[in-house]
């Protein structure tokens, strides 16, 4: 991210660090150019980009001035002269033009720092550069595209963002502009090709323009590629997959190079974009261009007679056009080729498309080629399919955001170099996800620093689906794209802060990361499409309550800050933060409470009713939402969110993968208030959290099941009590008669240490609910008691006891670790006791964890870690644990981020052993071999939604006492989350596993 223009700003030196060389001013100095009443200059010889970008600026500065300068063009072939230039100039000019040779010649300005590289561009103040002008700023490109971000660099520094027009922000105003005094150059990027696919573009984003143009179907011609190509270019994008979706009504669907009379290629030449194809359209045809019908079918076994001239057609018409051909083909449908030799059959596709490109551009390799690896085409490439070395060979991630394969050393090599898709949204297995933006930002650094360290920087593409809502972290991706080296997981929270303060101003910066930084956690642990009613346990770790608490605390500081915004910013609040998140709540309210009514309906609970009315209002409420974008802008974006996205998904089923046409919800319940319940278990509910006993009393069979007190499952049981748990219990007391009677209630205490708050009350009509905190005084606690405390609660003439398993043991003086309680020990993996030292060691990886809230550990550095397996697996991390009884056997579960074996050679593998016994590494491999090499590895389908990958460990038999946890790993991408040791079967079922207990210093 170019976050310019904002030296005057108190920012941190995290944050300056973020930022590119600053080259604006708001403050005038004796040798600074002013740029608010400076004419824009460009030669008349530059490509028309040049003058696009030129007049985009003079745009720009009106919005943030007040005034639109004079846009002038010079032509040095004549006598040079800027006539009707203001005093100060901003001449914008590649290095191949007459103006820039001019004053190369004249000895005021030197390119060598740029000549010759790709898409860099330099900033020079210089003294009377042309007659006409006294003073310019010079911003010098060594092609076309560099000269363009060089403008948009100041655009973005005066004020604009970059998302002015697709986020409706405003641009800062400043009455005066001044250039700072100094050299600076910028590129070449770390990239060479950085955009965007728009893809499963409907019902939003081709439902939404066809909506604000009045018809049924609006074709996406020049007027919306041009907030599409210039939204790319202020970001310092270069390269295009257009929208294709197929489309049955209408038919076809898009077409973008002949929808608009065919302008929209022009359009892109001129704007500088390189077009491309996406993976299964090869050689610059849309799929939605074959007819079927006329032609036959598209298969290249019993067609390629009317195959081949299909794709010559896309050869011709590229014309000169800046051009990436897509190479291959798959199936119908985007699906797999239907033949017995698919293998042979692609090497006859690409031998004929080079043939084709040969005819029309002199030879084989004189065009840009790229083969993507989609899919099954990855097995085809295991398999030995390779097309030549001048070929792009395109890698992907698994469309859930893990790549799949990086390149090794030898294909690093390759004269065509190495690709990267990736998906931020995706339509097919296990579950679409269009919805929203669901990516969390540490995880997409992660997949892309990864990628670029490896060698994956020729073309790096991302599926962003409508654009809305992606533009957050698809404008951080090229941020990456064009420096990598600009962030780290470090800093992700000050680039979010730069961020906010381009967008929204400097005053609620801070704050506004802050909740970004939060929202990015929260939906990396699930894509909304995925999670159901009972993802998040409702029994257990109080899961579903703290995740509806986090989003509720997250929405409160949303609507803080917007009570606090300055209006005119309103509406990119309400694009950046303010919809996605109030919406996302709305959303968990509404699964993750339907998910509790369940829970609560079951046990026969009055207050499930109100709870189901509430998951109704919070249903509506998050269309009302929609609505409301409908309405934002006087309409401009009517229609954008409509992707539904409330249905029910089978995640064991691997395919239930299609988008719901329409939100609906079941399963509510609703309880007879006026009821009593079964005279065996009375009209008092009891709930220990981590207990089953209220579900089980939800029936009855009185001549066999006891009560007064209840036995067995039937008895309310709280974990286990130890001074090293939480410090609180809780037990919910609930109505489950007739409303209309109220039930008095009271505990009696056994001892003076166990505490109730409150001890009683009563339930009634208006108070269907009580939460009874439960604390223990450890210090008066009998030293070595280990015993089941029942306390007795007396209501309405009935009794039952809840049970107290109370255990108060001690560690040894001076234990520095994790002891074990209520049964379990969980560690998240930054948590160490100790390291081993040397060139390759274990770091914590900040931010990096969706089962942690302290990041994840990996190896490091990099690249040296991938040199020697030897090295890798010699660092270790140990954490030190103390468990009071023998346990037989000891299991662990660990949670390890979401990543696939991306070389085929450095298959990822793990250890976790006792350090302490004779048990030396066992390294065990984290993902099972695929079907098919190159394909997905086992159970992909049923996990992926997860985004860890959850393995079990036997430790075998363990003593009582202190031990050593040891974990060693073969590469840098295995990045450790959590361990969760189950001492004696304490382990409960969860989503995001037991929170850390506690740590010892």
């Amino acid at each position: 991210m170019r976050l310019w223009g904002f030296s005057c700003l108190a920012f941190s030196s995290l944050v300056l660090r973020l930022l590119e060389e600053t080259i604006v001013s708001f403050e005038n100095t004796e040798t600074a150019v002013s740029l608010h009443d400076a004419s824009i200059v460009y030669s008349a010889d530059d490509p028309i980009g040049v003058e696009i970008g030129a007049t985009s600026f003079a745009e720009d500065l009106e919005a943030i001035t007040g005034t639109r300068p004079s846009v002038i063009k010079v032509d040095p072939s004549n006598p040079m002269e800027c006539v009707g230039c203001a005093n100060n100039g901003i001449i914008v000019a590649t290095v191949d033009s007459n103006l820039t040779k001019a004053l190369v010649q004249s000895g005021k300005l030197d390119v060598s720092a740029i000549e010759g590289k790709w898409e860099s561009y330099q900033t020079s103040v210089i003294n009377d550069p042309i007659p006409g002008v006294e003073k310019a700023l010079v911003i010098t490109g060594s092609d076309k595209r560099g000269v363009i971000f060089g403008i948009y660099t100041l655009s973005e520094q005066c004020g604009q963002s970059p998302f002015h027009w697709w986020a409706d922000v405003p641009a800062t105003k400043h009455d005066e502009i001044y250039a700072v005094q100094k050299n600076t150059t910028f590129g070449p990027p770390s990239v060479q090709y950085r955009g965007l696919f728009i893809n499963d573009e409907a019902p939003g984003l081709t439902g939404w323009w066809s909506k604000v143009h009045g018809v049924d179907h609006q074709p996406l011609g020049t007027e919306f590629y041009k907030h599409v190509f210039d939204m790319l270019l202020r970001l310092k994008g270069n390269f295009i997959w257009p929208a294709m979706w197929k489309s049955w009504v209408p038919r076809p669907g898009n077409i973008f190079f002949t929808d608009d009379l065919g302008n929209n290629m022009q359009l892109a030449d001129d704007y500088g974009i390189v077009v491309s194809t996406s993976h299964h359209e090869p050689m610059q045809k849309a799929t939605n261009e074959w007819n079927e019908t006329i032609t036959g079918p598209w298969d290249w076994e019993k067609n390629k007679a009317n195959v081949t001239p299909f794709m010559e057609d896309g050869a011709r018409r590229a014309g000169k056009n800046e051009t990436y051909f897509t190479l291959g083909m798959r199936g119908e449908g985007d699906g797999p080729i239907q033949a017995d030799d698919p293998v042979a059959i692609l090497e006859d596709v690409f031998k004929t498309q080079r043939e084709i490109l040969a005819k029309y551009y002199g030879n084989v390799s004189a065009a840009n080629q790229v083969w993507t690896i989609y899919k099954e085409v990855a097995t085809y490439y295991a398999a030995g399919l390779l097309p030549p070395d001048d070929v792009t060979l395109m890698f992907t991630d698994d469309n859930w955001g893990n790549i799949q394969r990086l390149p090794l050393v030898n294909e690093t090599a390759r004269s065509g170099g190495i690709g990267l898709y990736y998906h931020l949204e995706y339509v097919g297995v296990p579950k679409s996800y269009k919805w929203q933006n669901t990516n969390n930002l540490p995880k997409v650094y992660k997949e892309f620093y990864q990628a670029h360290q490896r060698g994956a920087d020729r073309i790096w593409v991302i599926n962003i689906a409508d654009i809305k809502p992606l533009e957050m972290p698809f404008g951080f991706i090229m941020d990456l794209a064009w420096n990598v080296s600009s962030i780290e997981f470090s800093t992700i929270p000050d680039y979010l802060e730069a961020f906010a303060s381009r967008e929204f101003g400097s005053e609620y910066a801070l704050e506004i990361s802050e909740i970004l930084m939060e929202q990015s956690r929260l939906i990396g642990r699930r894509k909304y499409e995925s999670v159901q009613s009972k993802t998040y346990s409702v029994l257990n770790y109080h899961e579903n309550e703290r995740v509806l608490s986090e989003w509720q605390a997250l929405s409160d500081k949303v609507i803080s800050i917007l009570d606090k915004l300055p209006e005119e910013h309103k509406d990119a609040y309400w694009h950046h933060v303010q919809y996605p998140i109030l919406s996302g709540q709305a959303y968990y309210s509404t699964i993750l409470g339907l998910g509790k009514n369940q829970q609560i309906g079951f046990e026969r609970r009055n207050s499930a009713n109100a709870l189901a009315d509430q998951v109704r209002a919070d249903f509506d409420r998050d269309f009302e939402l929609t609505e409301q974008y409908d309405s934002i802008v006087g309409g401009k974006w009517a229609g954008i969110l409509s992707q539904s996205h409330y249905d029910q998904y089978s995640q064991s089923s691997g395919n239930d993968w299609a988008e719901s046409t329409k939100d609906a919800i079941t399963g509510l319940w609703y309880v007879q208030l006026r009821q009593n319940s079964s005279y065996a278990f009375g009209n008092l509910g009891i709930f220990a959290e981590g207990s089953e006993s209220a579900q089980e009393q939800a029936r009855s069979l009185p001549s066999a099941w006891a009560s007064e007190p209840t036995m067995g499952d039937f008895s309310p049981i709280l974990p286990i009590m130890d001074p090293y748990g939480k410090g609180t219990w809780t037990v919910d007391l609930f109505h489950r008669g007739d409303y209309r009677i109220p039930i008095e209630w009271e505990v009696d205490l056994p001892f003076a240490w166990i505490h109730f708050e409150p001890s009683s009350g009563e339930l009634s009509m208006n108070q269907l609910e009580q939460r009874i905190n439960i604390s223990i005084d450890w210090s008066a606690v009998p030293e070595d008691m280990n015993e089941d405390i029942g306390v007795r609660i007396n209501y309405n003439h009935w009794f039952d006891l809840i049970h107290l398993p109370i255990m108060n043991y001690k560690v040894p003086d001076g234990f520095v670790g994790f002891p074990e309680t209520s049964g379990i020990v969980s560690i998240e993996a930054p948590h160490f006791q100790r390291k081993s030292e040397g060139n390759v060691t274990f770091e914590h990886i900040p931010y990096l964890g969706t089962r942690t809230t302290s990041g994840s550990l990996a190896l490091r550095p990099y690249k040296e870690a991938r040199v020697s397996e030897d090295v890798a697996t010699d660092a270790w991390a140990e954490y030190d644990f103390y468990l009071f009884n023998a346990t037989s056997p000891l299991t662990a579960t660990i949670y390890v981020t979401g990543a696939l074996d991306t070389d085929p050679t450095l298959l990822m593998r793990y250890s976790l052993t006792i350090s302490s016994s004779s048990q030396s590494a066992n390294f065990t491999r984290l993902l099972g071999d695929p079907a098919t090499a190159g394909d997905t590895p086992p159970n992909w389908r049923t996990t992926v939604a997860d985004h860890v990958w959850i393995r079990n460990v036997s430790l075998g038999n363990v003593s009582e006492g202190q031990h050593t946890l040891r974990w060693q790993t073969n590469s840098p991408e295995v990045y450790l989350e959590k361990i969760v040791l189950n001492t004696r079967d304490g382990l409960k079922s969860s989503y995001l596993g037991p929170p850390e207990t506690r740590l010892l210093t």
